[in-house]
């Protein structure tokens, strides 16, 4: 039996061959959320690329860029009716810059209280050295699904995301450290979703492929002691949950 494929969170448009990549992901039925780090660059590739039956571009701002692009924030709230999938979003708070900060808040607020009120999003968050932030902009009864993307937070926030339902995108590079291994070992497993992250995981800076997947899935195997057969069908299991195959 094949595996089941899928990458809940990939920058495909930050490749050079962006359509070398889009047709191998076609081509190997890897059902694929590519997340945008701009809302002009979500309009620019909704429309190039409308008919794709495995990719699905998601609605980003990535908070690095809100600050800079704060002028595009209008647009990110007229285009939530359109996009099932939201991301990446979120809060950073590695700039000490207290404008910068407050502007990711506003824009954030703003995003998640449109999505809140239409309802059925499913967003993929960027929480980094902000994760309190993050769930008090999202309060306890957000309308919508959350992954919790490449999650770094401490073990008692990932406890408030567990009691929250949230989902958790894990990639390759999480296993590299003792605090990404902790924080994969207290993860529900079926709140557990692949991701590559790519172009900024180890192993896909230069190029695009789904090795990631048996990566992850033998990492979580080892941590969980679990077949890698079992894995992947609970890992299928938790995308269908998610997007409502």
């Amino acid at each position: 039996m094949s595996k089941f494929r899928y990458d809940t969170h990939v920058h495909i448009d930050l490749y050079k061959n962006t359509q070398q990549i889009i047709d191998y992901i076609e081509a190997n039925k890897s059902y694929t959320i590519a997340v945008t780090n701009l809302p002009v660059l979500y309009k620019k590739y909704v429309l190039q690329y409308h008919s794709l039956k495995y990719v699905r571009f998601a609605l980003g701002f990535h908070p690095e860029l809100v600050f800079q692009y704060r002028d595009q924030l209008s647009l990110l709230l007229d285009s939530v009716k359109e996009s099932k999938y939201i991301g990446e979003v979120g809060l950073d708070y590695v700039t000490k810059n207290p404008d910068n900060r407050d502007t990711q808040r506003f824009v954030f607020s703003k995003l998640v209280e449109e999505c809140n009120n239409i309802g059925g999003k499913i967003l993929s968050i960027h929480s980094r050295r902000a994760v309190k932030d993050v769930y008090s902009i999202l309060g306890d009864a957000f309308d919508g699904k959350i992954i919790l993307h490449w999650f770094s937070g401490s073990l008692s926030e990932l406890k408030i995301a567990v009691n929250r339902g949230y989902y958790f995108s894990v990639n390759p590079d999480m296993f590299n450290s003792k605090n990404g291994k902790e924080l994969i070992k207290n993860m529900p497993l079926d709140k557990i979703l692949l991701e590559s992250d790519a172009p900024f995981t180890q192993n896909t800076k230069k190029t695009y492929n789904l090795d990631f997947i048996s990566s992850v899935e033998t990492g979580i195997s080892d941590i969980k002691g679990l077949k890698e057969e079992t894995v992947n069908l609970i890992l299928k299991n938790n995308f269908k949950s998610l997007i409502q195959v």
